[in-house]
């Protein structure tokens, strides 16, 4: 049962066996696997219900509907911009579908440095499976990549380096590349045709348009749940809304899971909110002599993954393409003015590559999320090896771009950079790199209630139970140990499965 603010005529208080914090991939999974073992859940979602007709591809519309802050999320210097998902489902009903699994050194890596024997490779193989199967993951067809993807495999194979089709969750896909405003097709196989719908079919009931405000915690099988409808978004009155139940499950993203935590006073855990990772990105925009329309088709179907592990250890750096419509081109291509809008008007010829780094390199944190003074902050800063990495990918998607036929290729530089050809490669070494010098993305938040088997370095177990507050879970990005270094919804998802599977459902 979906239930929204305006079916609320007063206040509401219920009880459930389980509370699950957000809807994304971590939550929609656990609720799917409750249901099916015959527990009551009660999800509540801040964000809006949607259905196919209420993603109509207009932009300007549903990137204020779907995403938090409207689009605009950003750490508090404004030198990263953080897209997540505000919606039913969670950030897979807006992401670009991309489902790579977790690499096998990553979590050989989280064996060796957090205890965690048991998300080896052999034992999160079978989770991979079972994800992959039910969201009818595969690999892009030859066939299906659009010239904007091709331009990678062409470029990469020009340079003599790695580069191939990726995997996606989708099941009949034309291609019109609106993903990142939600599938009005219903071929992009997210949370709301997947996890969630098998939840649905169970004793379970989510609450859209309705924000937990706090864990009223009260033993290891007696909480609540404090939230309330967002009303002034649909024009009727807020109502307050409280679940008691005998487990809670955090879902609320490495952004919003240490905020309803900290907001809740549950931070015996000093490590709470901190080591926050982001694959930070920047971007290359190839200008061709022929048409791209990088608006189309279907998005990431290709990537070179040559340099992940440049420093030997595991850390290193991606390239992939970004679909870009009109109204996130304009916002942002690099330039001011004339130059900008220059750029703009060649849109149909753009080629837009993006670098992503495995940041946490240096083995620090680097990044943190707290509640202060009645909002939330978000601080991070690049290490130093993570910043060299994001520099020596933004010149091999530079030469990428070139060796693919681009005329001219653009970064994101404060001070407006053109390079020609190649040999234009080196200025940008001289070129300012901090805060806002170069604007930076991010859609891959994990990291700020990381597991392992020792409450001094992690906040959760392996069975992603919080290690000071038996009987609350926390089942998001958030309790990634490290950046995953591929897109990470399959890795939440499969951890989240592993997780469960040694919770013995829950404990309950």
């Amino acid at each position: 049962m979906i239930i929204q603010p305006f079916h609320l005529s007063e206040d509401v208080s219920v009880e459930t066996d389980v509370c699950i914090i957000g809807s994304g991939a971590g939550g929609s999974l656990v609720a799917a696997r409750l249901a099916q073992n015959g527990y009551s859940v009660i999800i509540l979602e801040e964000g809006p219900f949607v259905t196919r007709e209420d993603l109509n591809q207009n932009e300007r519309e549903l990137l204020r509907r779907l995403y938090q802050q409207q689009a605009s999320q950003a750490t508090d210097d404004m030198s990263i911009r953080i897209l997540q998902g505000r919606v039913f489902g969670g950030s897979p009903t807006i992401n670009w579908m991309t489902c790579l699994r977790t690499p096998d050194h990553v979590l050989e890596e989280w064996i060796r440095e957090f205890e965690l024997e048991e998300y080896s490779p052999r034992s999160m193989s079978s989770h991979f499976d079972f994800v992959a199967k039910r969201m009818k993951v595969h690999t892009v067809p030859d066939e299906e990549h659009n010239p904007q993807n091709r331009l990678i495999l062409d470029g990469a194979r020009a340079l003599g380096i790695h580069a191939e089709a990726s995997q996606n969750n989708s099941e009949g896909c034309i291609g019109c590349g609106y993903c990142g405003i939600g599938c009005y097709y219903d071929a992009k196989q997210d949370m709301r045709l997947t996890f969630l719908k098998d939840a649905l079919k169970g004793n379970t009931t989510v609450y859209t348009g309705v924000r937990a405000e706090q864990i009223r915690y009260f033993g290891s099988t007696e909480q609540a749940v404090v939230g309330v409808s967002l009303g002034h978004e649909y024009g009727v009155p807020s109502r307050s809304v409280r679940v008691s139940c005998k487990r809670v499950v955090v879902a609320g993203s490495a952004i919003g899971t240490p905020i309803v935590l900290q907001k809740s006073r549950l931070t015996k855990n000093r490590i709470l909110g901190k080591f926050l990772h982001l694959h930070p990105v920047t971007i290359a925009v190839g200008r061709y002599d022929r048409l791209i329309d990088p608006s189309y088709g279907i998005p990431q179907s290709t990537w070179s993954e040559e340099y992940w592990n440049v420093n030997g250890e595991g850390y290193g750096f991606w390239v992939e393409v970004a679909p870009v419509q009109p109204i996130l081109g304009g916002i942002n291509m690099p330039g001011m003015g004339e130059e900008r809008r220059e750029i703009v008007r060649n849109l149909r010829r753009l080629g837009v590559m993006i670098v992503l780094v495995r940041d946490g390199a240096d083995k620090k944190s680097s990044g943190e999320v707290k509640w202060i003074r009645g909002r939330k902050s978000i601080r991070y800063r690049l290490s130093p090896t993570d910043k060299k990495h994001l520099l020596m990918g933004l010149e091999n998607a530079i030469e990428i771009q070139f060796a693919a036929g681009a005329k001219e290729v653009y970064t994101l530089h404060a001070q407006f950079t053109k390079l020609t050809s190649p040999d234009d490669i080196p200025k940008i070494r001289n070129l300012r790199n901090g805060p806002n010098e170069l604007p930076l993305f991010s859609a891959h938040p994990t990291g700020t209630a990381r597991m392992g088997g020792n409450s001094s370095y992690s906040v959760v177990g392996p069975t992603l139970e919080m290690h000071d507050y038996p009987g609350v879970y926390i089942m998001d990005g958030s309790v990634l140990p490290t950046a995953p270094g591929v897109n990470p919804m399959i890795t939440i998802l499969g951890v989240v499965s592993r997780g469960y599977e040694l919770s013995d459902n829950l404990g309950l």
